[in-house]
């Protein structure tokens, strides 16, 4: 990054050059093998023991270097194995904010390579590492208090595989042979069959009988309810014993949400507490209450503001009629006002608040307003760490130095027009040039906040205001102009005439920039993951359809196949290799089309079979054989439904007699699975089988009735049996049932709870996603329509596809729960129903996902369902967005539903 002597790069290369120079002074043959996370130590010949009792060394930013430095001096000298954190920046991300509260703070991993071996390290590495700083880990046990030593009993070099939703896990090997989860937890916890621990634990409390009592914090705060629980602290609410008022109590753990420069948690915690104090007199900000220290964490106890936040006001206005989405103009107008007087107030006082949000302003019964969350606030000139939130934070808030001056007032001004044109419109104005090195340009935003007025009449009176507050024509607008402005005519924004329909050089310009992207950022080199992975797709099988690369290779095969271009054929051939060479080296076949094996055949079938590679196609047919149609989940994404329809498929393109076999298999024990409720049919996922999913009931295509309806449709459809049309059609009448129907729209909920829920508060969900809602439960509909001709599937159907229709601007570009699943959707019902007006709502929802687009190293790219990331991936990437627009330009079949005969 810019700003700073030498740059960041040479400052992360500190803790292996350490390392590395500890290995140099032994003259002894050590493998130091760096990665992207983690860097691993060994002596040559090293081999780590299964499991056992492991060590971790906590750390911060700023101690890491020493910390890293001393314990490599001590683990070298006994030839101990361990990783340790590659970079400074990725210390900053295990002890940062956000990061998972079970593995957080593990610098150093340390694999003893026997008990006694582990005692001796935990005892040196603690004496060189006592007085520096470091966070709890929270999975582990502290060798004492107050150290950075922690210890745990884990797997080391034991088995690694997909657990049963298709996640690269750690097991465990029980003594009876069998495999157990690893899991870190935010809490210490030992399986029960785990050897003793080498260190003698302290005598524990006796248990006490009789119900819990409340959390009392500073002498005086019973919590009663925790409503965020983060690596850096919680936040909780709790009553005030020496008032009787509610409170909201803030949590900094100690050493957590580091940085290099020297900050914390606590230390941002103290300074929210000195701007409660600042603007107290304005009356905009809780009033504090206390500020203290309990067990070496600091707590600031403040009012408890009654309202919502400004972010869920805006959602409870949000219209989504045909022509007019977005709040009311006298609403909007009228919290516009008040938020520049509250700006213009704020910065009287000679501060700027770096942070302004909708979810960081509360809208009260009364409508007045309130600031809160101001660790970000300072005064202009302050020496400050750069912040900001992504669409809310200025253009130059990302592309500065980390540390620098705290910015003018103009900063709030920007992040007042952002903050508007969300309460215009209930979007946040975002795209994945907000919040990287792709600044968006003045340009792009009048781009966007245009296209948006489109269909959001109030923006295009408030639209001059927020382009100017936004700086779109070069000088940002004080409060005071904008002030000005509400005083006068409010003439309205220039718009296009028409609708957003996605237009024949927009749809160009994506599609070819889509996969231009695609191909330039695959690393077939890569043993990990084709494509870079973020979050929970970083976690998952790389090669499922889902996050992983057979999803893409679908998409290159059908672009191959489509325009003749030899780098996309290539890349077809490449990306299959890829997938056979990681699959052999994964021991579990599971069942599911989008998180297990079946969707991975699949795909490379059709690459086979566009290559003319035989092989190949052999090789696929023996792995969708060998996927299981005998297990506990029954749903589409991971379970018998998927593999039903993966049989199904591989029947109708090869013929071959065993695939149907198979599938009658699986359809056969779905009607086995089959539960009646009072509402209909449904099926569950066992309450005691291995699975996050474990005891779900749902109604959608992805978890639930939708999807496996689905199957069962298609496999009565190849079959004729017709106890399978039955159960789909029992499964449609189901969704009849339970469907939320208001102004030619239908919804439905997720399972049973939310049925009691909207009974109790009288919400329907708004739910219109192809995983889970309108979208999903529509494809089914929509078959089950044409098969049967029943009119209440049709008309749900059609209800369905409004209600997806109306959405776009409010989803993400994904697929599995975004834009490009729901217009999928309508191209089913355009190719069903032969109505074209369907195919052109396709492309207005196109044309919504269009002006997100950004550009990322000469590419027009997408956000995924983050919206600020761009990723390959299909279901949650830029891949299903693709697949969206080649199926608009030349029409064909959905991906992944196995539809007419293709032998």
């Amino acid at each position: 990054m810019s700003g700073h002597p030498g740059g960041y790069w040479a400052e992360n290369d500190l803790l292996v050059d350490h390392v590395r120079a500890a290995v140099a002074r032994t003259g002894e043959d050590w493998h130091v093998n760096p990665g992207k996370a983690w860097c691993y130590v060994a002596p040559h010949g090293h081999r780590d023991r299964p499991q056992g009792w492991k060590l971790h060394v906590s750390a911060t930013p700023l101690s890491a270097p020493i910390v890293v430095a001393r314990a490599a001096s001590v683990l070298i000298a006994r030839r101990a194995s361990f990783k340790f954190a590659t970079t400074i920046d990725r210390v900053e991300e295990l002890v940062g904010a956000q990061h998972d509260r079970g593995g957080s703070g593990k610098v150093i991993t340390v694999y003893p390579e026997n008990d006694e071996r582990f005692t001796v390290l935990a005892e040196e590495l603690d004496r060189i590492t006592r007085g520096l700083a470091g966070p709890r880990i929270l999975s582990d046990k502290p060798y004492r208090p107050g150290s950075l030593v922690h210890y745990r009993f884990g797997v080391i070099a034991g088995t690694r595989m997909l657990d049963n939703d298709g996640t690269d896990a750690s097991l465990f090997t029980r003594p009876d042979g069998t495999f157990a989860l690893d899991r870190r937890m935010p809490w210490f916890a030992t399986p029960e069959w785990a050897p003793p621990c080498p260190i003698p634990d302290e005598p524990r409390p006796a248990a006490t009988e009789g119900p819990a009592k409340p959390v009392l914090l500073g002498g005086r705060f019973a919590v009663h309810e925790a409503i965020v629980q983060a690596n850096k602290g919680g936040v909780y609410v709790g009553a005030d014993r020496e008032t009787g008022a509610e409170v909201v109590i803030k949590q900094a753990r100690r050493h957590t949400d580091g940085s290099r420069f020297g900050r914390d948690a606590q230390d941002r915690l103290r300074h929210e507490a000195d701007m409660l104090d600042e603007l107290a007199p304005l009356g905009f900000t809780p009033r504090k209450i206390a500020l203290f220290e309990q067990q070496g964490d600091l707590f600031l106890a403040e009012d408890k503001i009654d309202g919502q936040r400004l972010r869920d006001w805006a959602h409870d206005r949000v219209r989504r009629s045909d022509d007019d989405l977005g709040a009311p103009l006298p609403d909007v107008l009228a919290l516009t006002r008040r938020l520049i007087a509250l700006v213009a107030a704020v910065h009287e006082r000679g501060v700027v608040l770096r942070d302004l949000t909708p979810s960081n302003v509360m809208v009260a019964p009364d409508g007045t307003l309130r600031l809160i969350d101001l660790e970000l606030a300072a005064r202009p000139g302050d020496v400050v760490e750069a912040a900001a939130t992504p669409g809310y934070g200025t253009p130059e808030a990302f592309s500065g130095p980390r540390v620098t001056e705290a910015p003018g007032f103009d900063a709030d001004c920007f992040a007042l027009g952002a903050t508007v044109f969300h309460l215009a419109t209930g979007l946040d104005p975002v795209s994945p040039s907000t919040g990287g090195a792709d600044t968006a340009s003045p340009e792009r935003m009048r781009e966007f906040v245009e296209r948006a007025a489109v269909r959001h009449l109030a923006l295009r009176r408030v639209g001059p205001l927020i382009l100017g507050l936004l700086g779109v024509d070069g000088e940002r607008w004080t409060p005071a102009r904008a002030a000005e402005y509400l005083d006068g005519e409010l003439p309205a924004l220039a718009v296009r005439a028409g609708t957003d329909e996605i237009t024949e050089d927009e749809h160009e310009r994506l599609l070819t920039g889509g996969l231009g992207f695609i191909l330039a950022t695959m690393d077939l080199e890569s043993r990990d993951f084709l494509w870079p992975a973020f979050g929970f797709a970083a976690e998952s099988d790389p090669c499922n359809v889902q996050t992983g690369a057979a999803g893409v290779l679908a998409v290159l095969t059908r672009a191959a196949g489509l325009r003749p271009e030899e780098r996309l054929r290539q890349a077809v051939a490449d990306v299959s290799g890829w997938i056979e060479r990681k699959i052999a080296a994964e021991p579990r076949v599971l069942p599911g089309l989008y998180f297990g094996r079946s969707g991975t055949a699949w795909a490379l079938h059709d690459a086979a079979r566009l290559l003319g590679d035989g092989r190949m196609a052999h090789r696929a047919e023996s792995l969708a054989l060998n996927a299981p149609v005998d297990w506990p989940n029954p749903d589409i994404c991971h379970g018998m439904a998927g593999a039903g329809l993966t049989q199904l498929h591989f029947l109708r393109a090869t013929g071959d007699e065993r695939f149907a076999v198979r599938l009658r298999r699986a359809a056969d024990n779905l009607l086995a699975a089959v539960e009646p409720t009072p509402e209909g049919v449904m099926w569950e996922v066992p309450k005691d089988f291995a699975s996050q999913l474990a005891g779900i009931r749902h109604y959608g295509f992805a978890h639930g009735v939708a999807g496996i309806g689905a199957f069962l449709l298609a496999a009565f459809q190849e079959t004729g049996d017709e106890r399978y049309l039955d159960m789909a059609q029992q499964a449609g009448r189901t969704l009849v049932k339970v469907a939320d129907q208001d102004g030619g729209q239908a919804w439905w909920p997720s399972d049973e709870r939310e049925i009691r829920t909207r009974k109790a508060d009288g919400a329907p969900s708004e739910a219109v996603y192809w995983c889970n809602g309108s979208s999903g439960v529509g494809t089914f509909l929509i078959r089950l329509w044409r098969q049967t001709g029943d009119p209440e599937a049709r008309e749900l159907a059609e209800q369905a596809a409004v209600a997806s229709w109306r959405t776009p601007w409010y989803t993400s570009p994904a697929a599995c729960h975004g834009t490009a699943g729901n217009a999928e959707f309508l191209l089913d019902m355009a190719d069903a129903l032969g109505e074209d007006r369907y195919r052109r709502m396709a492309a207005e929802m196109s044309g919504a996902v269009f002006a997100r687009h950004a550009t990322r190293d000469g590419h027009l790219v997408v956000g995924d369902d983050s919206f600020h990331e761009v990723t390959a991936s299909y279901h949650t990437g830029l891949g299903g967005v693709v697949a969206l627009l080649l199926r608009l330009r030349h029409g064909g079949p959905r991906p992944f539903m196995a539809e007419g005969h293709d032998r």
